[in-house]
């Protein structure tokens, strides 16, 4: 048997409610995503478990097979009880969600800030001095060279991917982080700004 796929307002949902483990919720899930390869970047997913729930670092090694994809985790579905383990800041169920997400269809210039409660999506260049601030996630389709905040209310599972990364200073939640000074930084492939171990860290991005 395996996981059943179907879009639905340009967003994929995926059925895991058949699966009695992680490790086979983990072995379908890569292989549809093996087998499909025309999603646009950035489509969200929802995937359903039915009665299963996940811990936290389950939840993580989820969002990491779809990012290895270019994809992100929309929401996780769930009818059984939230699981807590050492570490955990709050259960999977308390997570922030968001339906919302901003299109920006241009460059912005020095000066120009931009704010969304939701995610954010970004189809030009932010220049440095342009500020973009998300309550959700920030995608840029282009070069971050400004300023970029994501996860404006605290939501530190939110993340900042960018085709060019090379901005003045990204924060998402509390955690800031910008280059030394003086330092030019030279990007040539996709990568991806995420909270890990409350540090912001910064990862090549496979599509």
């Amino acid at each position: 048997m395996s996981a059943a796929l179907r879009s639905v307002n340009g967003e994929i949902r995926v059925d895991m409610r058949s699966f009695n483990t992680f490790s086979e919720i983990k072995s379908q899930l890569e292989g549809k995503l093996q087998r499909i390869d025309n999603y646009a970047l950035g489509t969200l997913i929802t995937l359903d478990l039915g009665d299963k729930q996940l811990s936290s670092k389950q939840v993580r090694e989820i969002e990491d097979i779809l990012l290895d994809h270019g994809l992100h985790l929309r929401e996780l579905r769930s009818n059984g009880p939230a699981r807590e383990e050492e570490g955990d800041d709050y259960p999977f169920g308390d997570m922030p969600r968001y339906s919302d997400t901003a299109l920006i269809c241009r460059h912005l210039r020095s000066g120009q800030k931009v704010f969304c409660e939701g995610n954010l999506v970004i189809l030009g260049d932010i220049n440095p001095g342009a500020e973009v601030v998300a309550g959700g996630n920030i995608v840029v389709m282009g070069s971050l060279r400004g300023l970029a905040h994501a996860g404006a209310f605290g939501d530190e599972t939110a993340i900042i991917s960018a085709y060019r990364l090379s901005p003045t200073q990204l924060r998402i939640a509390n955690h800031i982080t910008r280059p030394p000074d003086g330092e030019v930084i030279v990007v040539s492939t996709p990568e991806l700004a995420r909270i890990r171990a409350g540090k912001v860290v910064i990862e090549k991005l496979k599509i």
